[in-house]
C-alpha cells in the first residue's frame, strides 16, 4: 500500500514546503501543458523519485490499473472524438454514435490525456510515500485550517481503509471463503460481507477520530507547536531547481510551445531549438532531488554537509 512509513531516506528529510513544491510543478505542468515531449520531461523524474522513495516495486504493480484507465481513456475519445484527418479505420455504423472511425489524431490525443493522469496518480504516490501527513497538516492548518484537516484525513484514511479490506479478506479466507471461485456473479457475492465490514469500521473509527480531535480542542484557539525544523541546505537546492522547472514550464506556456496541435492533422514535435532546451533543462532541474537522493546514500559526508 502506498503509505507513509518513516525511514531513513532523503526524501523524507526534506522539509513540507520543498517537498510540496516539487510536487505542485509537476502536477501543474502536467495539468496546463499537454506537449508530449513535456509529459515525458516530467514524467521520467517522477519515476526515478519514485524509485528513490522506495516505491517503485509497488508502483509498477499498480501499473497494470493505470494502463487500464489509459485504455479506457483512449476508447472513450475513438468512440465520441470523430475529428483527424489521419484515418486509420473506417468501421461500422453505430446506434446513437454514427460511423466508428479511428483517426491517428483521435488515438494519439488520449495516449496523451492518459498519460497525464498517469503523472498526476504518482505524483500523488509520492506524496502519500515521503510527505508525513502530520507535517503536512501542521505546514498548511496555519493557512487553511478546515482544507488542511481534510485533505490529511484523506490521505491517511483512503490507504487505512485499504489495509482494512486485505486484513478483513484473510480473515474470511481463514473460514473457508473462497474470492476467486465461481463466477462473477458468486464472487461479487462473497465480497459483500467485507464491504459491510469495512463501513462498520469506517463508522467506528470515525467516531474515534471525532474524539481525539474534540479532545485535542482541535481549531478553539491559536495552534501550538510540534514540529520544529529550520530549513538546511538540501531544502534550498530542491526549492530553488524546482522554481527553476515552473519558470520554464510557464515560459513555454507564455510562448505556445507547451501546447501541440492534435486536430485536425498532427504538428511536428519539435518547433525550435529553444523549445528542446527548455524541455531538455525542466528535466535535469527535476532530476535534482532524485541526484542529492543518490549522493545521500552513497556519501556519509553529503548527508553531513546538506
Amino acid at each position: 500500500m502506498f503509505i507513509y512509513k518513516p525511514r531513513e531516506i532523503f526524501l523524507q528529510s526534506l522539509q513540507t514546503l520543498s517537498i510540496c513544491t516539487y510536487l505542485l510543478v509537476i502536477v501543474g505542468g502536467a495539468v496546463l501543458l499537454f506537449h508530449p515531449l513535456v509529459l515525458l520531461a516530467l514524467l521520467l523524474p517522477l519515476v526515478l523519485a519514485l524509485a528513490a522513495a522506495g516505491g517503485l516495486a509497488q508502483w509498477r504493480k499498480s501499473l497494470k490499473y493505470f494502463l487500464i484507465m489509459i485504455f479506457l481513456s483512449m476508447i472513450i475519445n475513438i468512440t465520441v472524438n470523430k475529428m483527424g484527418a489521419t484515418v486509420l479505420w473506417l468501421g461500422p455504423v453505430l446506434p446513437f454514435f454514427g460511423r466508428f472511425i479511428i483517426t491517428l489524431e483521435s488515438l494519439f490525443f488520449g495516449l496523451v490525456m492518459g498519460c497525464r493522469l498517469l503523472i498526476v496518480f504518482s505524483a500523488f504516490i509520492l506524496y502519500n510515500l515521503v510527505l508525513n501527513p502530520d507535517r503536512a497538516l501542521f505546514a498548511f492548518a496555519k493557512i487553511f485550517p478546515r482544507s488542511a484537516m481534510l485533505v490529511a484525513l484523506t490521505a491517511k484514511t483512503i490507504p487505512y481503509l485499504g489495509q482494512q479490506m486485505q486484513r478483513a479478506a484473510e480473515i474470511q479466507q481463514c473460514r473457508g471463503i473462497n474470492y476467486y471461485r465461481g463466477n462473477l456473479a458468486n464472487r461479487i457475492n462473497n465480497r459483500l460481507p467485507l464491504i459491510k465490514v469495512l463501513f462498520l469500521s469506517a463508522l467506528e473509527d470515525s467516531f474515534n477520530l471525532g474524539e481525539s480531535i474534540q479532545a485535542r480542542a482541535y481549531g478553539s484557539g491559536s495552534r501550538s507547536c510540534y514540529f520544529r525544523s529550520s530549513p538546511r541546505p538540501r531544502d534550498y537546492f530542491v526549492l530553488s531547481a524546482s522554481l527553476g522547472a515552473a519558470l520554464l514550464l510557464l515560459w513555454l506556456l507564455l510562448k505556445g510551445e507547451g501546447s501541440f496541435q492534435f486536430f485536425p492533422r498532427m504538428r511536428v514535435l519539435i518547433l525550435s531549438g529553444g523549445q528542446v532546451a527548455a524541455m531538455v533543462y525542466i528535466c535535469l532541474l527535476l532530476l535534482v532531488p532524485v541526484l542529492l537522493s543518490w549522493g545521500w546514500s552513497k556519501w556519509d559526508y553529503l548527508k553531513w554537509k546538506i
